[in-house]
């Protein structure tokens, strides 16, 4: 009777066993109430390419040729902003992230015809962006919470140089949208997040009354509309 006992008392310890090694390795839960917060703040940090996506108008210069151009080399940008984000619901919060991207563009116009030399300029370009987005966030895992946004972000051009060859707009609406996730530390968020700036509207020049040369005519008369697009990577610290 007694070993029946003992084999019995054998049999569910093991049973138990690989539950209570699960618990013994489920990892501690970090800032458990911090989504509870009504607000916080934070900064951020990262890196972008500026893009312009360019409507070709198909006009001819004095010379008879057509002029195509494109971004065929993007240089890596520096973005640093801050942070401040509502709790509108468990899974629901209203963020705004004014943040500064420094950074260019090298736009390259190509002519039709092959035996003209293409022709290249640098575009500078340090836009602030201050969007007003809202994030949906999923249900947490350990330390672990990922989250889509979007929403619309009024853009200001403070580097653009009027002797640039094509002149772009200083104002400019965007609509954002992204993906990220929060990363629960002992004492942060640590929270990764890619997401894509879409011009809302035409920034192009038209109408260069301070300049009539050739070089500029060129950029301004080969394109009937230009949107810019920015691609950001941050990493958000809240």
């Amino acid at each position: 009777m007694k070993n029946i006992l003992i084999y019995r008392f054998l049999a569910l310890y093991l049973l138990t066993l690989p539950f209570s090694f699960a618990t013994a390795q489920k990892k501690v839960q970090y800032l458990q109430y911090e989504d509870l917060k009504p607000y916080h703040f934070g900064f951020s940090i990262g890196m972008h390419t500026q893009d312009l996506i360019m409507d070709h108008s198909g006009a001819t210069d004095t010379n008879g040729d057509k002029w195509y151009g494109s971004v065929n080399n993007y240089t890596p940008g520096f973005s640093v902003g801050v942070i401040a984000d509502l709790r509108l619901a468990d899974f629901l919060s209203l963020r705004t992230a004014p943040t500064i991207h420094f950074g260019s563009k090298d736009v390259t116009l190509v002519s039709d015809v092959a035996s003209t030399a293409p022709v290249a300029a640098s575009v500078r370009s340090n836009y602030i962006l201050v969007p007003l987005s809202l994030r949906y966030r999923g249900a947490r895992t350990e330390n672990y919470r990922p989250y889509l946004m979007s929403g619309l972000s009024a853009g200001l051009d403070m580097g653009r140089d009027k002797q640039q060859p094509l002149l772009l707009q200083p104002i400019n609406l965007y609509w954002e949208i992204g993906a990220g996730c929060d990363i629960y530390m002992p004492y942060f968020r640590l929270v990764p997040e890619l997401k894509v700036c879409l011009g809302m509207g035409d920034i192009l020049v038209h109408n260069r009354t301070d300049q009539s040369s050739d070089a500029f005519l060129k950029y301004t008369n080969a394109f009937d509309a230009i949107t810019s697009r920015l691609i950001v990577f941050s990493v958000q610290f809240e």
